[in-house]
């Protein structure tokens, strides 16, 4: 597809009623086998020295993290309360409640406490509990843990450990870590193809601080299965579609940070592997990530590829003032200068900036899939 047919793509973006399904084939793979790169020890070295200064530091943020960063609330109270009350209702009468509507309220935010309810009703954890009734016969979270032994909870127990350093809920045996260590052992046993992979804990973690372990595990088998996060984890080779329309994203929107990458030999694989295997919940605030989770389950892929993009933006301006791979590279890792973002401001350049329809991408997934033949 040429620059031009994309520019025309992107500035007629579709307003999607229907909640976005993915469809793509099996793709040849790249002659390269990735290798994902150990990102849970670069993140525990990172959150340490993050943190070492203020070793002494005891109160936590509603979420169980170290960092003040999440402790800031929403202060205009009568947006806030009018906001639940309209959540309330819709969550009651979901089934009658218009796609249109359902995203918009998405975008505008779900209050923390009605998270539990409403993440369940986005993601249609019923279709996942009858989809596993038809292919597994078993339809309870319960019965994906009747083992004794799991093949998979050595390294589960391994990587529980270093799931969010920063955070006391995962710290020796806690009851949420064994929360963790059951979801994502059910999860192995629901998916037995996928089994369990790294980056799975973080992910996991991130949503059973809000929800019940049940709720959990079947948005999960949800995200594995309609959504078809189930790819990333099986083979990390299939993270190259995602680079390449990302890259091509990168050059429309963000030509000069495109040029200086190419220059520095700078491979998207590099800084954004983590985001793609984690859903962006180790790159960003647990408060904006939650934000944009909710996003993609209402509106899809091109969720994720708008996020990146607007991380992007907010290290543009000191990413080209670096002039070598080391420091750039570096710099394009590192979250701190993301600890501080204002969640209401991304979410709205997220959205206005990059408006672009799932037509692009399922073009630009044409596109990478016929350079593979």
């Amino acid at each position: 597809m040429r620059t031009t047919q994309l520019t025309q793509c992107i500035q007629k973006e579709e307003e999607e009623d229907e909640l976005f399904e993915f469809q793509f084939d099996n793709q040849s793979e790249p002659q390269q086998n990735l290798q994902t790169p150990d990102f849970q020890a670069t993140k525990q070295n990172e959150v340490h020295s993050q943190i070492s200064s203020q070793a002494q530091i005891e109160q936590t943020d509603q979420y169980g993290f170290k960092s003040k960063i999440n402790l800031k609330h929403y202060k205009d109270r009568k947006t806030l309360n009018a906001r639940v009350e309209k959540w309330r209702q819709m969550i009651n009468e979901f089934e009658k409640q218009t796609n249109q509507l359902i995203k918009e309220r998405t975008r505008k935010g779900i209050p923390d406490g009605l998270r539990i309810l409403a993440w369940p009703l986005l993601a249609n954890i019923k279709k996942a509990k009858e989809q596993a009734n038809t292919i597994q016969k078993l339809s309870q979270y319960s019965d994906f843990l009747t083992k004794e032994k799991f093949k998979f909870e050595h390294q589960i127990r391994l990587d529980v450990h270093r799931t969010f350093p920063d955070n006391v809920n995962f710290q020796d045996q806690t009851v949420l870590s064994e929360s963790l260590v059951n979801v994502l052992k059910a999860l192995s046993e629901a998916i037995p193809d996928m089994g369990y992979c790294q980056g799975l804990n973080f992910l996991t973690a991130a949503l059973i601080m809000v929800t019940n372990d049940e709720n959990a595990f079947w948005i999960l088998y949800r995200l594995m299965t309609h959504y078809n996060l189930t790819a990333k984890y099986k083979d990390p080779n299939s993270l190259y579609r995602e680079f390449y329309i990302l890259d091509n994203l990168i050059q429309q929107y963000h030509p000069i940070t495109s040029k200086i990458l190419k220059r520095h030999n700078i491979d998207l694989f590099y800084f954004t592997t983590e985001w793609f295997i984690t859903l962006f919940s180790t790159a960003l605030p647990i408060n904006l990530f939650y934000r944009v989770f909710e996003i993609f389950l209402v509106e899809g892929e091109k969720t994720i590829f708008r996020c990146a993009l607007a991380i992007i933006h907010y290290k543009e301006q000191k990413f080209t003032q670096l002039n070598d791979f080391e420091n750039g590279l570096q710099y394009l890792r590192s979250n701190e200068d993301l600890l501080n973002l204002d969640s209401n401001q991304f979410i709205n350049l997220m959205l206005s900036k990059y408006k672009f329809s799932k037509t692009v991408i399922q073009q630009l997934d044409q596109k990478y899939k016929k350079n593979q033949k």
